[in-house]
């Protein structure tokens, strides 16, 4: 796997609610499985025809969940990251 440094993920409250509502996942969950000094199980760039370049993560949360989360990035140097989406239980990593 290649480095990825996920120094800080931004969470838009209106990520944050629909994550909450939708996945049974809040943003901090988020933040602990795959922001430093967290270790993701898999991270890797996606090419994505509408939304651009995206880096895709899977990471287990506390409770064990395989989540697959989409971020943004923002500064990548800095290694921050806007959430986009996450989805729970998917396979593939």
């Amino acid at each position: 796997m290649p480095a990825f440094w996920i120094g800080y993920i931004e969470v838009p409250p209106s990520i944050e609610a629909k994550i909450r509502t939708r996945r049974g996942v809040t943003g901090d969950q988020v933040r602990a499985a795959c922001q430093w000094p967290a270790k993701p199980l898999r991270a890797a760039w996606d090419e994505h025809p509408e939304y651009g370049r995206r880096l895709v993560v899977y990471a287990r949360d506390e409770q064990n969940r395989l989540l697959k989360v989409v971020l943004q990035p923002v500064d990548i140097a800095g290694g921050t990251y806007r959430l986009r989406t996450v989805v729970v239980g998917t396979r593939g990593a």
